[in-house]
């Protein structure tokens, strides 16, 4: 019993490195972005696109990641991907731009392949605790989030290099990921123990369950929400007056809000065993506080930090659920990649162009109210989504 614990919580460490990788590469590169710009002559949306491209392959490549668990364990493709998030992230420290945007091509395509394995490996893992082993991993990636764009800038600054060479940073944890996942697999017999199946899991097809879609809505809808307000919530703020080092406080507390709800939430499913009591709760929090960024965003010295809290609080929590959903609708084990896949792909892929079109609002509209309310209207439609998907969820798992 005393060996059978010491390996889950080898395993649960592995999967908590592997996670903290997921975002690092995307959300170390905002707060270099003039500096980049500046170094390579790098116009608005050539910096932006160093933002959509790692989005564009998480969705693109999920389902590549899914068909290649047919033919090799997942474990083995999973370590494959940090090893792409390893290269990627080193790439981009080579002189140039090409090297710059093929790295972070390459490290978009790593998150996409681990991000869509890690779901079937918790259920394969701990079938019994997916709902809180889905919060620690889900938490140790935003909180590798975090901790990218906070120590970017000052990792350059202690390092005394190019902005570019800096990036190159963050392909250091993936490799100490990659080291810690191949030893923690080997020494449990994961790759041996989950054998591919060239069938994908059987008969099992996303793409003709009506489940699965309802589930893809759900993580689409709650994706876009929360890219949105990633691009647009700091714009707004340093639109009206706010310091861009405010701006970065603000996001932050963003981010570290996300982290609590997301840890503790789905534990709080698991143990009630209905996760729709927890998305109308975490949905209505993200959605009302969108609401009062278009409306009332100062409405009293600190409202918008209280704004920004509460759709951190929010969001934290239905990204997990969300995660969980996709987990607990698949029908079997081995069909929970291409369930990931094809939820990934359209969550993802709207991510990718939703800032976008904000953006189009924003210009057309003249100011930041619309793309907000906008928002607001989208977490309606995810509320309404997420019950759906939780049902659905809550009926399969029994």
């Amino acid at each position: 019993m005393a060996e059978r614990r010491a390996r889950d919580l080898g395993w649960l460490v592995a999967i908590a490195l592997v996670a903290l990788n997921l975002r690092a590469a995307i959300t170390s590169v905002p707060p270099m972005a003039v500096d980049l710009g500046a170094d390579l002559g790098l116009g608005a949306v050539a910096i932006g696109a160093l933002t959509t491209i790692p989005v564009a392959c998480m969705g693109l490549f999920a389902p590549v990641a899914a068909w290649f668990t047919r033919w090799r364990a997942p474990s083995t493709v999973l370590s494959v991907g940090i090893g792409f998030i390893a290269v990627g992230a080193g790439l981009r420290a080579v002189g140039g731009a090409v090297p710059l945007y093929v790295g972070t091509a390459l490290a978009g395509i790593g998150i996409a392949v681990v991000g869509t394995l890690l779901p079937g490996l918790v259920r394969t893992r701990m079938p019994d605790r997916v709902g809180p082993v889905t919060g620690i991993y889900t938490a140790a990636l935003i909180t590798g989030a975090f901790i990218a764009s906070s120590l970017a800038e000052p990792v350059r600054i202690w390092l005394d290099v190019s902005a570019q060479a800096a990036l190159a940073v963050w392909a250091v944890p993936a490799v100490v990921a990659l080291v810690v996942w191949t030893m923690v697999s080997r020494a449990n017999g994961t790759a041996s123990a989950a054998r591919p199946s060239r069938t994908g899991g059987g008969r099992h097809s996303p793409w003709r369950d009506p489940s699965a879609w309802i589930v893809t809505g759900f993580m689409a809808v709650q994706s876009l929400l929360f890219y949105g307000a990633l691009a647009w919530l700091p714009v707004s703020a340093i639109a009206h007056g706010m310091s861009a080092q405010e701006a970065g406080l603000l996001l932050g507390l963003f981010t570290v809000t996300q982290v609590l709800t997301a840890f503790v939430v789905p534990a709080l499913a698991h143990r009630t065993g209905d996760m729709r009591p927890w998305i109308v709760v975490t949905m209505t929090s993200t959605t009302v506080g969108l609401l009062l960024v278009a409306l009332v965003p100062y409405a009293f010295p600190g409202a918008l930090w209280l704004w920004a809290a509460l759709q951190g609080l929010g969001m934290g929590g239905h990204f997990a659920l969300a995660l969980n959903a996709i987990t607990q609708v698949a029908p079997s084990t081995a069909a929970v990649p291409a369930y990931s896949g094809m939820a990934f792909l359209f969550g993802y892929g709207l991510a990718a162009i939703g800032p976008v079109l904000l953006g189009f609002l924003a210009d057309a509209s003249g100011g930041y109210q619309l793309p907000f309310l906008t928002l607001t209207g989208f977490g309606l439609v995810a509320l309404a989504l997420g019950v759906a998907a939780a049902s659905r969820a809550r009926a399969r798992s029994r």
